[in-house]
């Protein structure tokens, strides 16, 4: 295991550990964050944006430090995987070998960060300390993903993490940081959005399927197959879809109306039955259709922000 002393890089160094980070998919967890704590706030909740930006801060850190870990772990398995704007990781430390060290070292230190942050927030704002337990058990749900002994990446378990960390941690720790406690309301919240990171980590694993067989990976679609993936994303975006439009005419989430949420649900509906109608065994006749999905699965949550945002505005 790599040492934790400091050590100087060259600028390409620099330019290469940065890009390992791959900053950009933060937006996977800064958009269902948002969403929890709008949500919150939607329902009665009272915060400030300090606090918004102190609770993220905690789990940009944990988030950010997945994204090191992972590439860490993952590196000899990603010797076999081509990277694509979806999935395969940054490919970074399969052209810099040398850079493994300074990626675990990153890994640490930021869920050092993570937790850090997560106490002080506590301390601060006098919560109660399982908004800290929730940080923590992040932390350690990213580190496992692909770190031994667990790596639930490669224990048939990878599905279930994301679907967790996308429907559970990353909306509830904003659910959190704006009403103090999880409900009733943010479970039934949540529902939908773990189908929906069903949804994500499938369309991931779509292009990666003959690379994560060579590496040991035991993914759904390393298991079972493409057509198997586009058919449970399917699945998954008709459950969802069913799921929002019952909150919609139920109106479980007065005085939210979910209609437009409902609405906005079809965008991924859409896109995963035409990525079932063309599905394929194929890497590259596939590799559109779980680009699709990813997009269709980001404009969702996007949107449903946007729409939240607009309706707090007008409140």
């Amino acid at each position: 295991m790599p040492r934790l002393e400091i050590l100087p890089m060259d600028t390409r160094a620099i330019a290469e550990f940065i890009r390992l980070g791959r900053f950009h998919f933060l937006l996977s967890g800064f958009i269902p964050f948002t969403a929890g704590a709008l949500l919150a706030s939607l329902l009665g909740a009272r915060f400030t944006p300090v606090q918004f930006l102190v609770g993220y801060a905690a789990m940009a850190a944990a988030h950010l430090s997945v994204h090191y870990s992972n590439d860490y772990f993952d590196a000899d398995a990603d010797r076999f995987v081509e990277t694509t704007p979806i999935s395969g990781g940054s490919g970074v430390l399969a052209a810099n070998p040398d850079l493994k060290p300074a990626a675990f070292r990153a890994a640490v230190v930021l869920m050092a960060v993570s937790v850090l942050i997560g106490y002080l927030f506590v301390t601060v704002y006098a919560y109660p300390v399982v908004f800290l337990v929730f940080g923590i058990a992040g932390n350690l749900l990213g580190w496992f993903y692909t770190a031994p002994p667990l790596a639930l990446a490669y224990h048939k378990l990878g599905e279930v993490a994301n679907m967790v960390t996308f429907g559970l941690l990353m909306p509830g720790a904003g659910y959190f940081v704006a009403a103090g406690t999880l409900d009733a309301a943010f479970f039934a919240f949540a529902l939908p959005l773990c189908l929906y990171g069903l949804v994500f980590i499938t369309s991931v694993e779509i292009p990666d399927m003959e690379g994560d067989i060579a590496g040991g990976k035991r993914t759904l679609v390393a298991r079972k197959g493409r057509i198997f993936g586009f058919s449970l994303i399917a699945l998954a975006a008709t459950l969802a879809t069913a799921v929002l439009t019952l909150y919609a005419l139920t109106g479980v989430f007065a005085p939210v109306d979910f209609r437009p949420v409902a609405l906005v649900s079809l965008i991924p509906l859409v896109i995963a039955l035409w990525g079932f109608s063309h599905r394929c065994a194929g890497r590259a006749g596939a590799l559109p259709y779980a680009v699709a999905n990813i997009v269709g699965y980001f404009a969702f949550q996007g949107l449903v922000v946007i729409y939240f945002a607009l309706v707090a505005t007008q409140a």
